[in-house]
């Protein structure tokens, strides 16, 4: 993973020798990733919850295959040497060895997450921790799998689990035929569609309880195992080259290599990754798109040939104003969805340097600012750490801040100072004892969070009270 400042607004702070040298040393490796077709290949590791949803597929459609000794052996040395959260625990031993006491421990679990996805991702691992036969089935309404106005990959996980709850609780009726059809399209081919492993997993573990879909099925589990990584797990997606290879071109752009032709090659091949509505997705083949990579291409394509890629620009300009939502904010995949702060500071930072988006910054300013949010902390969003949101709010408020201090900003300026100062204080207060920071306060250090958090103390106004000094804490080369 890489991560980068908006080269608009260089950091105020000065480097030292040392930094220099360890910044152009980051620069030669990541100009090394970018490939000959201009893109960085991103593959994704391993991931509990599908490598068990895969040996669950396995055993009973394909028993005999060889694949199934290697999927045991992830699992169980990935649960003895570095388990991941209580809920792809709870799985795992559930398909291991039946056992029902991770289940309790999943669902404390799943009472502490708050998010907005929170209600639909409890009655996901509910229901899967049922089909596993951990847990009874959740009683709720049929409606309550229905995901209307979602992103592509959600309505086939949703009318998966509708597909495995009405097999369980005996009502094989609530499953239309449109809805198997959905599910069978979804697996027919080779490919990964939508790159998205866990959308074809729930949609084979339905299918294999249909009489007639039960063969294709077992097809689609042989052509899933291809894609096995070589620690015998399967990913979540196939890979995030597009976001890769924009945040590595930002990344290069703010360290001084604008110029370099391998960033004309890659803009040039994210341009023609460039989506009919103007969006774009996390990496080749995929046609859903989103506020997330459609903000980082942007901003690539505007820092790298203005000229050149001016059509597509506005596009994608085009694409995040259509996406906003009535209150300012921006959603992740679809309008009318809730609006996050990470993808709200993305779009400000993407439409910022646009004079004829001046009113939707504003607007997403105003979101950003509004009172009932300024007490909420940073949200963790996909992404898994609040420094996530706590970077992009930063160098968002920082790009729009002509606008704000102008009077565009809807009276908000205030409200960006209080803002500004809350992210700062979230940051500060969070550092580990390491010098890094972690996926939230409790958390150990990784370098994604510690990066994150870095880029945003760097942008702390000079002077500001308690601003580090820089690199504060530990650092490694």
């Amino acid at each position: 993973m890489i991560t980068a400042g908006i080269p608009a607004a260089p950091s105020p702070l000065v480097g030292t020798p040392a930094q220099h040298r360890c910044r152009d040393r980051l620069s030669r490796r990541v100009l090394a990733l970018l490939g000959a077709d201009g893109l960085v290949r991103a593959p994704v590791e391993s991931r509990v919850l599908e490598s068990s949803l895969l040996l669950v597929l396995v055993e009973d459609l394909l028993p005999a295959h060889p694949a199934r000794d290697r999927l045991v052996r992830h699992l169980k040395h990935t649960l003895d040497t570095a388990p991941p959260d209580a809920l792809q625990v709870a799985v795992a031993r559930s398909v291991l060895d039946g056992s029902p006491g991770a289940a309790a421990a999943a669902e404390a679990e799943l009472d502490r997450f708050g998010h907005f996805t929170a209600g639909r991702k409890r009655l996901m691992f509910r229901t899967l921790l049922a089909e596993l036969g951990a847990v009874p089935h959740p009683a709720v309404r049929w409606e309550s799998y229905a995901a209307p106005g979602e992103q592509s990959w959600l309505l086939v996980e949703m009318t998966a689990l509708k597909a495995l709850a009405a097999h369980g609780r005996g009502r094989p009726e609530r499953v239309g035929d449109g809805e198997w059809a959905l599910l069978a399209a979804v697996v027919r081919e080779e490919r990964i569609w939508e790159g998205n492993f866990l959308a074809r997993l729930l949609a084979l573990l339905a299918l294999r309880h249909h009489p007639a879909r039960r063969a294709a099925a077992a097809r689609g589990t042989e052509h899933t195992l291809r894609h096995l990584r070589a620690d015998g797990g399967l990913p979540f997606i196939t890979g995030m080259d597009v976001f890769a290879t924009a945040l590595a071109g930002l990344a290069l752009t703010a360290a001084g290599h604008a110029g370099h032709p391998a960033l004309a090659g890659a803009a040039r091949a994210l341009a023609e990754l460039q989506h009919r509505d103007g969006g774009f997705g996390f990496t080749r083949g995929v046609l859903q798109s989103d506020t997330d990579d459609t903000a980082y291409c942007l901003e690539l394509l505007r820092a790298t040939d203005p000229v050149r890629y001016a059509g597509q620009v506005r596009r994608a300009e085009d694409y995040l104003l259509a996406q906003r939502n009535e209150d300012g904010g921006f959603p992740t995949f679809a309008r009318g969805v809730a609006s996050e702060r990470a993808m709200t500071a993305a779009a400000v930072n993407a439409l910022a340097p646009a004079a004829r988006c001046r009113d939707a910054v504003a607007d997403a300013l105003h979101h950003l600012t509004d009172p009932a949010r300024l007490a909420l902390p940073p949200e963790s969003s996909w992404s898994r750490n609040t420094t996530n949101a706590a970077f992009r709010t930063v160098l968002a408020l920082r790009a729009a801040e002509p606008g704000a201090a102008d009077g565009t900003g809807h009276g908000t300026a205030d409200g960006v100072a209080v803002l500004r100062g809350r992210m700062l204080d979230h940051l500060l207060a969070g550092q580990g004892p390491d010098g890094g920071y972690g996926h939230d306060a409790d958390g150990p250090s990784d370098p994604i969070s510690t990066a994150y958090a870095a880029i945003a103390l760097a942008h702390l106004p000079p002077g500001s009270p308690g601003r580090p000094p820089p690199c504060a804490g530990r650092s490694t080369t």
